[in-house]
This record gives C-alpha cells, sequence and structure tokens, in this order.
C-alpha cells in the first residue's frame, strides 16, 4: 500500500535539491507499479492521482495509461472522473491505447448518468480522433439536442472538433465532408438563439471552425446578420435582456461586464464575416454602430474591459479607411492612454500610429500623449512612442518635438540610442526646415549619443558638410568648434569636428562674426532685432558667443590670424586625451588617425600655426600604436620637406551621399600626370610647379562604399580600415513588426 497524495507532495517539497527530488519521484513511480496488480479501485485512484501530479512534474508516466482505461470501464462514477481526466493527461490522440476506451466512452454517452457523459465529452472534445468519431457520431447528434444544458454545449465543442478534424484531412474537402459540414451549419442560427450564453459560445466555436475549413457552405450575409443580433442581445442583457429571465446577465458578469468572453468571440467572428462579405451587404453602419456601442458601454477600471476594448480596436482596425471608424479609434486612444496600465498605453500608442490623418500640434491631446510616453520608465512604451513621434513628425512640429528626443536620448540605453538615432537622422531628412537646421541637430545628437550611432551616421553628416554652401560650412565648424572642449568623449563629434576644422578652419574669420543659433544664418544686416531664441533651440548651451550676424561677401575668404590660434589652441586637450585613452593595447585609434590627419592639414594651411601643430604631432611618435607613429613621423618628414601641401593639393572633398549608406559604384576615372603614375605616396616632385609631358588614365577601382566614405573623409591618409566598422547591424523591434497586437 502507498502513501496518500498529501504525504507524496510533502516529500518532493522538502527535497533540496534536484537528485533528491528524482530520488523520490523514482520510488514512488516503484510503488506505484507495485501497486498498479491490486484489485482495490480507491488505491487505483490514489495512484493514478499522483501519476497525473509527477506527469505534470515533466516526468514519465506511461506505465499507468492502461490504469486509466481500466478506471473508465469501472461503474463507478468517482473511477470514471480520474479515468477520464488521466486520459485527457496522460494520453494524446496518437495513442493506440485510446481504441481500447471507445466501447467505455459510448456506454457513458448513452447511460443515464449525466456527469459521467459529460466527463466522456470532456474526454472525447480532447483527444478525439476521426476512428472515435466515425463510432460516437449519431450518439453526438443525438446529445447535441439533450435538455440537459452542460451535455449539450460540451457535444457541440465536440462537433466542432470532428469537423475540424475532417477538414484537416484533406485540401479539398470531398462531397460527404461537405454534407457533413451544411448539416452542421444548418444548427447555428438555432443554437445562437439559445438563452444559454455557453451553448452560444459552443456554437461560434463551430462556426468558426465551418468558417476556415469549409468557406463554400457559409451563407456570409445571413451569418453576418445573425451576429450582429447575438451581440446586440448579448449587450442588452445588462439592461434587462433576454437573459436576465434566465439569470444570464448575472450568472456571466465579470467585474461590472456581462460575459466579456463570449462578446469578444462575438467581435471577433463578426470582424471575420464582415471581410468576407464586405460587397454583399449595405454598407458598414451596422457594424459601426454595435462596435460603438460596445465602446461607449466599456470602462478602463478593470481587465474585464481591457480585453472588450481591445478586441473592438482589432475591428476597428479592420475598417480604418473609414472616417467613422477613425474618430472611433481616436475616441478609444483617449480611453486608453488615462489609464495607469502600461500594457493599455503600449495598446493605445500603435492605434495611434495606425489612424489616418493624424494632426499634431504643440499643445494638443495628441501630443500631450506623445509626451507622456517619451518619458515613461518602461522602455517598450517609450521605443514605440519614439515610433509614433517620428511618424507624425511636420515641418511645423520638429523644432519642439526635438527638445523631447534630446531628453529621450540622454535617458536612453546605448542599443536604444543606436537605433533611435537612426531613425531621427531619417526623420530629419525628409522634415528639416533647413540644411543648417538639420546639420545643428545632427551636432547635439552627436554630443549626447556620439559613441552609439553607426559609422554611416558619421559619413552621411560628413559628406552633407561637404556638399552645403560655404556659409554652412563655416556655421557648422564653428559649432562644432564650440561643443567639441565639452563632449571628448563621444567620438562621433569628435571625428566630426576633427574633419571639419581640418577642412575649413583656414576660411574661419573671426569667431565673433559668426552666428551659429538655429534661428538664423550669415547675411546682410537688418534693423529688426533678431527673434528671441526659443528654450529648446540650444539645449547644449553653444550659443553662448553668437553675435549679430554680417556681411556673407565680408568674411568669406578672409581667414583670421587669431582664429586659427583658438582653433589650434583647442586642439591641444583633444591630442591630451586622445593620448590618453588610446595609450593601451586594444584601444580603437581611429580617432588618433582623424586627429593627425586634422593637424596636417592645418599645419599646411595655417603656416603660422605650424610649430605649435609639430609640437602636437611629435607627441604621437612615441604612441603606443604603431600605425599613429608613422603617421606622425610621416607628417613631420613631410614638413621638413616643405611637402605638406600634397595634404590639402585638390581642396576639401565633396562625398556624394545617400542615407542611411551609398549604394555601390564604379568611380569615375582618374587623370594623373605620367610622371607621378607609379608614385604610389604622391611625394614627387611637389611643389616643383613643373607639369608632365603627358598624362595616363588610371581607372579607379571598385571599392566598397562604406570604405570608400572612410577613405575620403580621411583624405590622403591610408589609415586601416576595420571591415567590421562598415557592417551595420539590423536593429530589429523586439516586438516584430510596428502592430500593436
Amino acid at each position: 500500500m502507498t502513501g496518500s497524495v498529501k504525504d507524496m507532495i510533502r516529500s518532493i517539497r522538502s527535497c533540496k535539491t534536484p537528485a533528491e527530488e528524482r530520488a523520490v519521484i523514482a520510488r514512488e513511480c516503484a510503488d506505484i507499479r507495485g501497486a498498479l496488480n491490486g484489485n482495490s479501485s480507491s488505491e487505483r485512484r490514489k495512484n493514478i492521482a499522483k501519476l497525473l501530479l509527477i506527469h505534470l512534474m515533466g516526468h514519465n508516466t506511461n506505465f499507468g495509461q492502461v490504469e486509466c482505461v481500466k478506471l473508465v470501464a469501472s461503474s463507478k462514477f468517482a473511477d470514471k472522473r480520474i479515468g477520464y481526466l488521466g486520459l485527457s493527461l496522460l494520453l494524446n490522440e496518437d495513442s493506440e491505447i485510446l481504441t481500447l476506451a471507445i466501447n467505455s466512452i459510448k456506454m457513458d454517452l448513452n447511460g443515464n448518468n449525466v456527469y459521467a457523459a459529460e466527463s466522456a465529452l470532456n474526454a472525447l472534445g480532447s483527444l478525439g480522433t476521426q476512428e472515435m468519431f466515425k463510432e460516437l457520431y449519431y450518439d453526438l447528434e443525438r446529445l447535441m439536442k439533450s435538455p440537459a444544458v452542460n451535455v449539450r454545449k460540451r457535444a457541440i465543442v465536440c462537433a466542432a472538433r470532428m469537423l475540424r478534424k475532417v477538414g484537416q484531412a484533406s485540401m479539398v474537402p470531398g462531397p460527404d465532408a461537405m454534407e457533413l459540414a451544411t448539416s452542421h451549419f444548418h444548427l447555428i442560427p438555432s443554437l445562437l438563439c439559445d438563452h444559454n450564453h455557453g451553448i452560444i459560445s459552443a456554437a461560434l466555436t463551430m462556426l468558426e471552425v465551418i468558417i476556415e475549413y469549409f468557406p463554400k457552405c457559409c451563407n456570409f450575409p445571413s451569418v453576418y446578420e445573425l451576429l450582429v443580433k447575438t451581440l446586440q442581445s448579448v449587450c442588452n442583457e445588462a439592461t434587462g435582456g433576454i437573459g436576465m429571465m434566465f439569470g444570464g446577465g448575472r450568472d456571466y458578469e465579470v467585474n461590472g461586464v456581462n460575459d466579456p468572453f463570449l462578446k469578444v468571440k462575438l467581435l471577433s467572428l463578426l470582424r471575420r464575416v464582415f471581410a468576407k462579405c464586405r460587397d454583399q451587404v449595405p454598407g458598414n453602419q451596422q457594424l459601426f454602430d454595435i462596435v460603438s456601442q460596445v465602446v461607449k458601454g466599456a470602462t478602463t477600471s478593470n481587465n474585464a474591459s481591457h480585453a472588450l476594448m481591445y478586441e473592438c480596436v482589432r475591428t476597428i482596425y479592420s475598417e480604418m479607411h473609414d472616417p467613422k471608424f477613425n474618430q472611433l479609434g481616436k475616441d478609444v486612444v483617449q480611453k486608453f492612454i488615462s489609464t495607469n496600465d502600461n500594457n493599455i498605453k503600449y495598446i493605445a500608442l500603435g492605434i495611434l500610429n495606425n489612424l489616418v490623418d493624424v494632426t499634431l500640434t504643440v499643445g494638443d491631446s495628441n501630443w500631450n500623449i506623445i509626451v507622456q510616453s517619451l518619458r515613461q520608465p518602461d522602455i517598450s512604451i517609450r521605443r514605440r512612442a519614439l515610433d509614433v513621434t517620428l511618424k507624425l513628425m511636420s515641418r511645423d512640429t520638429v523644432r519642439p518635438l526635438m527638445q523631447h528626443l534630446y531628453d529621450f536620448l540622454l535617458a536612453a540605453s546605448d542599443d536604444l540610442k543606436k537605433e533611435s538615432v537612426t531613425k531621427i537622422a531619417a526623420a530629419l531628412k525628409r522634415h528639416a526646415e533647413s540644411e543648417y537646421y538639420r546639420l545643428e541637430t545632427m551636432v547635439k545628437i552627436f554630443a549626447i549619443a556620439g559613441n552609439c550611432l553607426s559609422d554611416s551616421i558619421l559619413h552621411s553628416f560628413i559628406a552633407e558638410v561637404g556638399a552645403a554652401p560655404q556659409d554652412t560650412q563655416i556655421r557648422v565648424t564653428t559649432k562644432l568648434y564650440y561643443v567639441l572642449p565639452n563632449n571628448l568623449g563621444q567620438d562621433a563629434l569628435v571625428r566630426a569636428a576633427l574633419w571639419c576644422l581640418g577642412e575649413y578652419t583656414h576660411m574661419l574669420p573671426s569667431l565673433s562674426q559668426i552666428d551659429v543659433t538655429p534661428s538664423s544664418g550669415i547675411q546682410a544686416p537688418v534693423e529688426a532685432e533678431p527673434a528671441a531664441k526659443l528654450e529648446y533651440e540650444d539645449l547644449l548651451g553653444v550659443a553662448d558667443a553668437t553675435k549679430s550676424a554680417v556681411d556673407i561677401n565680408a568674411i568669406l575668404g578672409s581667414s583670421s590670424g587669431e582664429t586659427a590660434a583658438q582653433v589650434v589652441q583647442s586642439l591641444e586637450p583633444v591630442a591630451k586625451h586622445i593620448l590618453t585613452c588610446s595609450g593601451t593595447p586594444g584601444k580603437d585609434c581611429t580617432n588618433g588617425q582623424y586627429l593627425l590627419t586634422c593637424l596636417g592639414k592645418l599645419a599646411s594651411r595655417l603656416p603660422n600655426e605650424a610649430s605649435t601643430i609639430l609640437r602636437i604631432v611629435k607627441q604621437f611618435k612615441k604612441h603606443i600604436n604603431t600605425e599613429l607613429q608613422q603617421r606622425a613621423g610621416e607628417i613631420e618628414m613631410l614638413y621638413q620637406q616643405g611637402a605638406l601641401d600634397v595634404l590639402v593639393l585638390t581642396g576639401p572633398v565633396v562625398i556624394p551621399y545617400h542615407m542611411p549608406a551609398m549604394d555601390n559604384a564604379l568611380l569615375p576615372m582618374e587623370t594623373v600626370p605620367a610622371a607621378f603614375a607609379d608614385d604610389l605616396l604622391g611625394l614627387c616632385d611637389v611643389g616643383s610647379g613643373k607639369p608632365a609631358d603627358s598624362t595616363v588614365v588610371a581607372p579607379a577601382p571598385l571599392v566598397n562604399t562604406a570604405k570608400a566614405q572612410k577613405i575620403d573623409t580621411l583624405d590622403f591618409m591610408s589609415f586601416e580600415s576595420n571591415d567590421m566598422d562598415t557592417k551595420t547591424k539590423k536593429n530589429n523591434d523586439e516586438f516584430g513588426e510596428f502592430f500593436p497586437f
């Protein structure tokens, strides 16, 4: 005789290690095997109950399957109850032992014990196969008309499983299968008119199966009308509908909502049926009326109402092109966003993202929803709020929205920053009011997330600066000059600043003459006072040195010696920071490469500052990285030979760009002097001024575009390019496609 179920549970819970637990279960299984041959039905029930627990814990219990069949064949209901439960859990529809239970199930279906029939129908609804349904078809047909409600609804569920098995047996149903489905389809109207919600729910399950596997036998317009009437009846029960006299309203109420499970199933099926008969019904007014009725009657105070509103949203999505449903979706957003449940807020943002003709203005309800969502601690809500923000962004709202996006980036993780910067850069490309504003905004983004963006964004920024007008180049370079000292840890900002300073410092006038505010440009003086600076225009405080604008023609091309000295002096802390951060093996030395390239260009273009520049360059001759050592030595040697002009011989490079990355293309043919055709370093006769006798045409090789961008960015320097830098990692949203369900 084995111990009780409670004793086994107590023994398992007292185990401190998995090994002890497995030993206890193995000992119990051995005791159960030895006791299965006993004749006591109570012992058999107790042992099967233990096996059910052991099965739920993931251990093998195949040796007890035959005992379940023995319990089902017993004449005692206590044995049948545990036997049918064991059949449902320990066996599956592929088990051959099920054939031994068919006769017992048939006897219970035809017996006088209603509870035994219910247990048999439960097992049949879980494990029924085609062979079993062939034997029990007429019994199911009879029980579908039984006066016992519990028996009738279980028989309907078994019939739904039978139809599903028949439909899955072949891709094209045969005449017999179509006849079977048609006969059950004709039962649907009478079943949906039943006062019991369980019967209606079972009938909807059977209707779903028929629509999925036997659509040709369905009259969808009539089904649509029938479902609308059923949903209206269920919705009216809370106020005294036909079900109230049978207790239907009170019996199925959940947190003040009358049978949310049935309403959800009706809405789901109604949406599917309407999609199939859209052209056969007068319009979607009935659907709109019933969905509006459900939405207006639901609250957002409990999960039952949330589930109902959720299904209403799915129905609204199916008709989003209709203005009525679009407005209804906006009303649902207002209800959802007022709750404290983050899951509901997440759905509300999904609705807002899919609505049509949604306008976004500062201070309206949609604006408040987005701003609050961008500040949520839940990363899922912030991620979705970002997508909604960028979709609804326009030329009128880009400036105020960027202030909130700056705050968003400041609080984001590195992975989220990398994904967000890519999206924000693409949105700025579409909605920025001017080229300078887009570049200036990217400078601020570099200062916030310069370590978390891909190289393609940096290369695109450099390409845009190179293709911009000269006044824009000057203003962007000046802004980078002011931002750089306080953001030396942001790699993208450091590299962009070094490239621009190397290319355009010689064009900078006195820095006090350049206006870098977002709302103004280099233009002729005007009498009106400049507009007051908005709060969101200077997040980083880089406009402190701004002065009144001056005539562009008066400053372009007139380099200031004071400006040159200031720029070179500002590079000394940059060099010190790079030497400190890259002084250990394995550290990235890309910033050092950019710095040496910048210093080489400045030494050529600003000869008065050459001594200061060379003092900085010499610090890299003892750097641990051999590449930086070599480049520092080359720059010093070129200076001593008076050949630094080779660095800037062709002027600033204009790089063609695309967002987010360039397409591969053949570079144009280069024409080089014959004397220099074999000069790989381009150092022969530099500065001699003697033209070659003839020229040869050297075709440029087909190169990877990302590499070409990087090499062009560094001008003549041939630093080694890490292939891993050119690969962009695909950022997939953890929630799949941007859809709230």
